[in-house]
């Protein structure tokens, strides 16, 4: 192979401008192939993160599967799968992809306030610590914290429905703060309050999942779990390992948990933009023959030159698979040159093109992607061009009668 790379650097030297110019339309395929790919991987990963800002991607939602349903009837399971401590300590330590996770559950039920004021409210509970910052908006006070097993009073956070109700027709939202909300058999004090849903007319009280459970008379509540994984690739995986983990437990069970993610935005966009690249892999490709071709031109001129090279050496006895094998090493050698410099002017294109990106659309934070699949592309698009064209300039010269391509030279 070092003999071939010697052999094309030969060409170029005697050669320059045709070996180059016949090289050159690898040089600008290449380039545009590379060019391409960094681009459309960089859109991928800005697009990935577009749907990232508004979606949690990265969370694998989690609901056990408590009965089934005989004709419209809902009849519980005997062992129904749960998602107590224990079961969830196990399930964190047994899963093979870093996550966090959070407990949520929602109920609904009817509370009083001082005056002995109806409401019908409908409570979201949660555990701590939490995945992120809460989404409501709070207008006033705080979030509850986790507290001890006795530890009174029982903080919650109201919506601004809910508090005006607790301070009458005369008070202000704020001095809700440390009224008490009677439910169940037991009671809250106002920690916090947060914005009405203007969507629904229903009334909003979050509480920490542990507060929930120590009130008496309250529910047994089937919480959800949210899996947050710290690679949103692994969630697929992670979906199917949680699945399989549940089935191995419950195997009377034909589907002890539900599950769901948000990667049907990522399914579609990788669709997307994987038409998209192989619409512009084709258009480019025609870049790529032309080099091709080109590679072939600077063999056959190589051939005409070393006619009688050829035939001395057919003389001393070299056989036919031994000089297609010579040429088809000098092809490949001429396609690897022209990928080199290809990738170099591909890199240098996709470099400035990013920053013109950013400064033509306003707000646009985009940025190239070279990636090893790059890489690999024109490794294989090297490999192909010098295999493919020079295939014909090989058989041609090994095709050289001997005697023929001797009395040449002279």
């Amino acid at each position: 192979m070092l003999t071939a790379f010697a052999e094309v650097f030969r060409n170029l030297r005697t050669n320059f401008f045709q070996t180059f110019l016949s090289v050159l339309g690898i040089v600008i395929g290449v380039g545009a192939l590379v060019a391409m790919l960094a681009l459309i991987d960089g859109l991928e990963d800005y697009a990935k993160s577009r749907i990232g800002a508004q979606t949690s991607l990265e969370n694998l939602y989690l609901q056990p599967n408590t009965g089934s349903r005989v004709d419209g009837v809902f009849v519980p399971y005997d062992d129904a799968p749960g998602l107590d401590s224990a079961t969830v300590a196990t399930l964190m330590t047994e899963l093979p992809y870093p996550a966090r996770y959070e407990m949520a559950a929602e109920t609904s039920t009817l509370g009083l306030a001082a005056d002995s004021t109806r409401m019908g409210l409908r409570i979201e509970a949660y555990s701590l610590p939490r995945l992120g910052p809460p989404t409501d908006s709070l207008l006033h006070g705080s979030y509850p914290e986790e507290e001890g097993p006795d530890l009174r009073p029982r903080g919650a956070v109201v919506d601004q429905t809910i508090a005006r109700r607790l301070v009458g027709e005369d008070g202000d939202p704020p001095d809700a703060l440390g009224r008490v909300i009677y439910l169940y058999e037991d009671s809250l004090t106002v920690s916090g309050i947060i914005a009405a849903n203007k969507e629904t007319d229903q009334l909003h009280l979050n509480l920490p999942l542990t507060t929930l459970r120590r009130l008496r008379g309250a529910p047994d509540v089937t919480p959800v779990m949210v899996l947050a994984l710290n690679d949103v690739d692994q969630v697929l995986d992670a979906e199917t390992f949680v699945q399989d983990w549940f089935k191995a437990r419950y195997p009377q069970i034909a589907e002890p948990v539900r599950t769901f993610t948000r990667n049907s935005y990522l399914k579609e966009l990788r669709t997307g933009i994987t038409v998209f690249r192989l619409v512009m892999g084709f258009l480019i490709g025609i870049s790529v023959v032309v080099g091709g071709v080109g590679v072939m031109n600077v063999l056959l001129m190589s051939i005409a030159e070393r006619t009688p090279e050829i035939g001395v050496r057919k003389a001393v006895g070299a056989n036919r698979g031994r000089i297609i094998r010579q040429f088809l090493s000098e092809s490949v050698a001429i396609s690897v040159v022209g990928c080199f410099f290809g990738v170099l002017l591909g890199m240098g294109v996709a470099l400035v093109a990013a920053p013109v990106l950013n400064l033509l659309v306003e707000g646009l934070d985009f940025r190239v992607i070279f990636s090893l699949n790059t890489l690999a592309v024109v490794v294989l698009v090297a490999l192909l061009i010098g295999i493919i064209f020079g295939t014909y300039p090989a058989r041609k010269a090994a095709g050289l009668d001997p005697v023929e391509a001797i009395r040449r030279a002279g």
